[in-house]
């Protein structure tokens, strides 16, 4: 048992003196997976759509039904997108919440960031809206109207006050006809006739309102028969010879509008007058009469474009709404089905299963095989008895789906089953017993799934369902608990020691339990409770995990502590990782060469294998992630893949970190042939190793060109130099890997040329 230590100690060694010199280099690629079915914005030219969602970018292709999506991965800023427009040149002027304004140009497939409004000095930066006239764009905001040349992206003019408003009016909307009219929070203001001087506040005058129009919201303004309107929460107004009329769809909102061939199209959308609750929309024609053009109560409607006459373009809660020659279809690419994601977990078969939500926010469980988000829920698996399914969790054979309310499910050998109070005597919450709120559900080293009931009125907070399919149910030998306490956060040791943490009132902290195999014997039952008088450095435990060296990691609200030896509960070490010790941890993951990465508040913190070292530190500013609140971790350890869930959506990290194989069959390199340049990165990928593998690189006549170490995972990468540092010539060399005592041999052929 000594020699296995430290021979593990040493490899430990190792992967500590490399991993900290290339982890820079093991980021593959990185990839967002969001739904894009909400609707904020629509721009259609020629046979395209695009559309602005709170998951980024996508467009529709009516010629070939094709999509292409833009979110952070693919160059974006952000993904909460509130304008869209399309210029003359057809490159696309994207907006979003945050201030930043994206131009993607599809001839080059590149995009431009500005960052003058999001680099303002004011608190609320939204881009509410994007006009684009000739080469000059508008550019509305919550602070005021930001003029761009589309040329050349310069900032034509910066107009903060207009007339008697005060500086900094939020501008909801920009309409020009021979003039420039803003439509703000205030009330409308008009350019003068003849000035130039867009920022000087007398250049605008101040359209009076008067008391019917000055009592509503006005979104925007429209030119049609000649006369200029209003789209307001209460209808349309006209306004004529200085006055303000209603004259269509009295009381109700008017949520978008378009003109076509003198006709007037109009999202109108009904609220329940007590609670200001939108409860059905519907797209109106007006040109002699009014008319319905098309409705339906279970689609919100929220901006439209009119192709040609009757035929429409609708932004929905659902998608994309194109109405041509009579026909409707609802567009969106495929993608998660919600944004917000409560849980995420990788099976034995490399699919990404998620958690939707609890508390009548969950749809059921998302299933992503790498190629097509599916929801499977009530509606297609009559065995769950609810949607609420928060949090998800996965062993060799089996995927594990916690409800709230409702027990849990199990997906295992092809089939769902369900697991309740009709077919468990797990007990529920106080208020109704066979409410039963199952936190999580894992299994141990023989296959038991042990079951952790989140408020269990019998106080037996940990139950397991045996590989032979018996319930045992264990409650507190000693008053550890001084009532009714929630658990949550289950993980199980090497020693089969179930770990969780309490959130109770006054009960806070970590605590153990372990059976010692005897599923029907109390007596020789272990429980025990860790808090801040034994060393935690704090009692709300967020987050738990065990290491490939079987070190437990405890995440809380101020870092990480570690239980180096967990068969020794109060062995507690405060400092291991003291890069993130003021960090919040929400999620841990350990991939296959035993880093360690840690979800927070401010992003993902990725550190070596025994916390020594912080080896990055990934945020929504230097990386593709679109939120720092990184709610859950995920490891494919198959593929390398790190999944990282936000209320933005999925994030995959496709990393070299890849599981081991056992034997060097398949060992090959790439790119074969491989181009070296003195000014680019030369990094030859070697596939296909066993754990720990030494390398030599040799060139054709046998000598030793470069000697290394593997990080201890299937892949690893070499910047194609000598060991004296310089760059290799063009020629054939080989790869040979083995083991520390050459019991596995493999190599590989490669060329190599020189720019």
């Amino acid at each position: 048992m000594k020699n296995l230590e430290g021979k593990m100690k040493n490899i430990l060694c190792i992967i500590l003196l490399f991993s900290s010199v290339i982890s820079a280099q093991q980021i593959k690629s990185w990839q967002n997976y969001t739904n894009m079915q909400n609707i904020s914005g629509l721009a259609a030219k020629n046979d395209i759509i695009w559309a602005a969602t709170n998951g980024g970018v996508f467009s529709y292709s009516y010629s070939d039904s094709s999509y292409q999506i833009l979110t952070k991965s693919e160059g974006l800023s952000s993904h909460s997108i509130t304008a869209i427009e399309i210029d003359t040149s057809n490159k696309i002027w994207i907006g979003s919440s945050e201030g930043y304004i994206n131009i993607y140009d599809p001839s080059t497939n590149n995009i431009k960031t500005i960052f003058h409004i999001f680099n303002a000095n004011e608190t609320n930066k939204k881009i509410n809206d994007i006009l684009v006239s000739n080469d000059t764009c508008f550019v509305s905001t919550e602070f005021g109207l930001i003029l761009f040349n589309t040329t050349d992206f310069s900032i034509l003019d910066n107009v903060l006050k207009f007339g008697i408003f005060n500086v900094g009016t939020p501008v909801r909307s920009t309409f020009i006809n021979d003039k420039i009219y803003v439509v703000t929070q205030a009330g409308i203001a008009v350019q003068k006739d003849g000035v130039t001087n867009l920022q000087a506040p007398e250049s605008w005058d101040n359209i009076e309102l008067g008391v019917q129009l000055s009592a509503s919201i006005v979104y925007e303004l429209f030119l049609w028969e000649s006369e200029l309107y209003a789209a307001t929460d209460r209808g349309i107004y006209r306004y004529s010879m200085n006055t303000w009329t209603n004259e269509y769809y009295s009381s109700n909102h008017i949520l978008d509008v378009d003109v076509k061939s003198d006709i007037l199209y109009s999202i109108v959308a009904e609220y329940n007058s007590s609670n200001d609750v939108w409860s059905r929309s519907s797209l109106h024609v007006l040109s002699e009469k009014d008319s319905i053009l098309y409705s339906k109560d279970d689609e919100k409607f929220t901006t439209i474009e009119v192709l040609e006459q009757d035929e429409f373009i609708l932004g929905t809660e659902q998608g994309i709404l194109i109405n041509k020659l009579s026909n409707n279809k609802i567009v969106f690419p495929n993608g998660p089905a919600i944004n917000s994601i409560s849980s995420i977990s990788v099976d034995y078969q490399g699919n990404l299963w998620t958690g939707t939500g609890k508390d009548g926010l969950g749809i059921g469980v998302l299933k992503f095989d790498k190629d097509t988000w599916t929801v499977i829920n009530q509606e297609s698996i009559p065995v769950f008895l609810s949607n609420q399914f928060h949090k998800v969790s996965s062993s060799n054979e089996a995927v594990y789906f916690s409800n709230w309310g409702r027990g849990f499910a199990r997906y295992k050998d092809s089939t769902f089953t369900n697991f309740d109070h009709t077919n468990t005597d797990i007990v529920g919450v106080v208020e109704d017993i066979d409410f039963i709120v199952i936190d999580e559900v894992v299994e141990d080293a023989k296959g038991n799934a042990w079951v952790l009931n989140f408020r269990a009125t019998n106080e037996k907070p940990i139950s397991v369902l045996t590989a032979d399919d018996e319930w045992f149910h264990y409650s507190f030998d000693s008053p550890l608990f001084s009532q009714l306490v929630d658990c949550k956060n289950i993980v199980v040791d090497q020693f089969d020691t179930k770990w969780f943490a309490v959130v109770g009132k006054g009960d806070e902290g970590l605590y153990y339990f372990n059976e010692n195999s005897t599923f029907e014997d109390l007596g020789d039952d272990v429980w025990g409770k860790i808090t801040k008088s034994n060393g935690l450095r704090d009692e709300i435990v967020n987050a738990l995990a065990v290491d490939q060296f079987g070190e437990l990691l405890i995440g809380t609200s101020v870092g990480v502590d570690v239980i180096p030896n967990p068969s020794s509960p109060t062995s507690i070490i405060g400092d291991q990782y003291i890069a993130i010790r003021q960090q919040t941890i929400n999620s841990i993951a350990v991939d296959p060469i035993n880093q360690k990465w840690f979800g927070t508040t401010n992003g993902i913190f990725l550190m070596s294998s025994d916390g020594s070292s912080l080896l990055a530190n990934y945020t929504k500013d230097n990386s593709p992630l679109p939120s720092d609140n990184i709610k859950s971790l995920a490891i494919d350890r198959q593929d390398g893949i790190i999944y990282a869930g936000t209320d933005f959506g999925i994030t995959a990290i496709s990393t070299f970190f890849i599981e081991p194989t056992e034997k060097f069959d398949d060992l090959y390199v790439y790119p074969n042939p491989i181009e070296l340049s003195n000014s680019e990165s030369n990094n030859l990928v070697i596939e296909g190793l066993i754990e720990d593998s030494e390398i030599k690189i040799l060139d054709i006549s046998g000598k030793v060109v470069n000697e290394f170490k593997s990080i201890g995972g299937r892949t690893t990468t070499w910047n194609c130099k000598s060991s004296s540092g310089e760059l290799i010539s063009s020629g054939i060399y080989i790869v040979v890997a083995f083991d520390s005592e050459v019991n596995e041999i493999g190599h590989a052929k490669f060329a190599v040329l020189r720019k």
